[in-house]
């Protein structure tokens, strides 16, 4: 059960954070990213070092209190990063999406400039049913301004309860969704972190969301706007499943990337078996796992042939892609440390890393055997 005691949002800091950001008012974990004139623009989760009352907090609360988007911004390609503040919060206001909580998303540029700010809002439903997860998209002039928040979710499981299970993904029972104690054996529902991209002209999204009570799957829809300016699902299309999915439990914060000179796509997620939000950290297993197929739907598979499991980040999660030089072969990461990571580190960033891709003779390979054997 929540505690009644909160966490107040702090003010930005005035500090130039280097080599990653290691806040001293804030725990920060997930991270969406985006690039706009020159300057690049972090977003993730937050909530205060210390509660309402003065006392410290810790990672392992975090479900005990409301988060807050936050907002950094880098005019060094992520050298340093400046604390622009909140951008989003969650709201005491009745039947809001976001009355419980605010959990991660993405944030996309769109063609005639507007900000679209996407993530996941959790609404108010009881003490036993804290996880209900809608995917929502608001809207701004610049990177830090979120001045129209919607007034309905872009997808809800209970309002979309029959359409969703129509379109092939898993949902528990209607009336528990969003249980404490997960579904019928499996993690808490997973229908969140939306990721917004242009696919073939049109606004296209991808969320975590579950085929199976412990099978993991990406949810894929091609969205479009109503008569209110709003935006809602044009077309759910059938789960993404990942060739290693039986690895892992779920297939959070979602994200694709296309190679233009090569024509392939490329879907970044980071990995959990987590079956229960009690379980202790030493039992879960969290990585970045990367896949690339030559279309958007699939069929993926892992980009090192052998395993999706990007090395060399231990303790890595919830990670974003800064750029990528697809002619190069490598891309930029940046990602929070988890709570495996020493004290010190645990919910900072890490400073940026490089990802090395394969060759394309090795890619071409991959590919042609993946659809060799009907993968």
């Amino acid at each position: 059960m929540r505690s009644k005691v909160i966490v107040n949002v702090p003010e930005a800091s005035s500090t130039r954070f280097t080599h990653g950001i290691a806040h001293p008012e804030l725990w920060l974990w997930d991270s969406w990213t985006c690039k706009s004139e020159g300057r690049y623009h972090l977003y993730c989760l937050a909530f205060a070092r210390k509660d309402s009352e003065g006392r410290p907090t810790s990672p392992a609360q975090r479900n005990d209190f409301k988060f807050h988007i936050r907002h950094f911004e880098s005019e060094d390609a992520g050298e340093s990063w400046r604390d622009r503040g909140a951008v989003v919060q969650s709201t005491s206001e009745p039947n809001a999406t976001l009355s419980d909580n605010v959990w991660s998303g993405s944030t996309h540029i769109d063609s005639d400039g507007t900000f679209l700010f996407a993530y996941t809002g959790l609404p108010s439903v009881s003490k036993d049913r804290r996880f209900l997860q809608t995917i929502c998209i608001a809207e701004g002039a610049d990177p830090g301004d979120v001045s129209r928040l919607p007034l309905a979710a872009v997808s809800d499981p209970l309002r979309d309860y029959d359409s969703i299970r129509a379109a092939g993904y898993f949902l528990g029972e209607r009336e528990m969704l969003g249980a404490n104690c997960g579904e019928s054996g499996g993690p808490i529902l997973a229908w969140r972190d939306p990721f917004l991209f242009r696919h073939e002209g049109s606004i296209h999204a991808l969320w975590a969301a579950k085929a199976g009570a412990l099978q993991p799957a990406v949810a894929h829809a091609s969205l479009r706007r109503n008569e209110g300016g709003g935006f809602v699902v044009d077309e759910l299309f059938p789960p993404m499943l990942l060739p290693d999915g039986d690895a892992f439990t779920q297939a959070e914060v979602p994200k694709v990337y296309f190679d233009d000179s090569n024509q392939k796509y490329w879907l970044i997620i980071s990995a959990c078996n987590r079956i229960s939000e009690d379980q202790p950290d030493d039992e879960i297993v969290k990585d970045q796992r990367l896949y690339v197929s030559d279309k958007l739907r699939g069929p993926w598979i892992a980009y090192r042939g052998t395993t999706s499991v990007v090395p060399d980040i231990e303790h890595l999660f919830g990670a974003s892609v800064m750029d990528v030089d697809f002619a190069a072969g490598q891309l930029r990461l940046i990602a929070p440390y988890t709570e495996m990571a020493d004290s010190s580190l645990q919910l900072t960033f890490a400073p940026v890393k490089t990802v090395v891709l394969p060759e394309q003779e090795r890619l071409a390979t991959l590919l042609g055997r993946s659809m060799a054997d009907g993968f």
